[in-house]
């Protein structure tokens, strides 16, 4: 065993050469700029940061934060409440989009279907968004204007039923 000095501090930290660490080699960090095209109103206030107006609740004035952490991460945060997965979520992205992209990300354990979804819950989830796209679609025809509202909803409904296509196989 080596002994190395803990930086920061004077105590000895012990080290095992017998301890396995796994590294993942990334292919480089998230990409901002895949997330940064898709918002309204985007301003850089550092060389990794960025404000925009969020797309999960009526932003008029940007209260979403974006940033590119050191390890390729991106962090967003709506300061007015909204959930990252709701406003990835309205604009067609997903969670896993906001981390950088490991080599051994392309592999899965397979799973049964019956294994992930309640077929209940998932009826009930899909039956909801389809009905929010059925009275965009409605309004539309009918030759009415959507509120920003309107459209942010609808948004998150296309988002959500991509999502959902994406999982379980089908094409977008």
């Amino acid at each position: 065993m080596k002994s190395k000095k803990k930086p920061g501090g004077n105590r000895a930290v012990q080290s095992s050469s017998s301890v396995k660490t796994t590294q993942h080699t990334t292919t480089g960090p998230a990409d901002v700029h895949a997330l940064l095209s898709r918002l309204d109103n985007v301003k850089q206030t550092r060389s990794d940061a960025w404000k925009a107006c969020c797309p999960a609740h009526d932003d008029r004035d940007p209260s979403l934060n974006v940033r590119l952490a050191d390890d390729g991460k991106l962090l967003m945060k709506c300061w007015a409440g909204c959930q990252p997965i709701d406003i990835l979520a309205a604009i067609g992205m997903d969670l896993s989009d906001l981390f950088p992209k490991r080599e051994r990300d392309s592999w899965s354990k397979p799973v049964s279907p019956s294994q992930r979804w309640i077929p209940r819950d998932v009826l009930s989830a899909l039956t909801s968004e389809h009905l929010i796209v059925l009275l965009v679609a409605e309004e539309v025809y009918q030759g009415n204007a959507l509120s920003k509202a309107d459209m942010n909803r609808f948004a998150l409904a296309i988002g959500r039923l991509r999502n959902v296509a994406r999982e379980v196989g089908g094409h977008e």
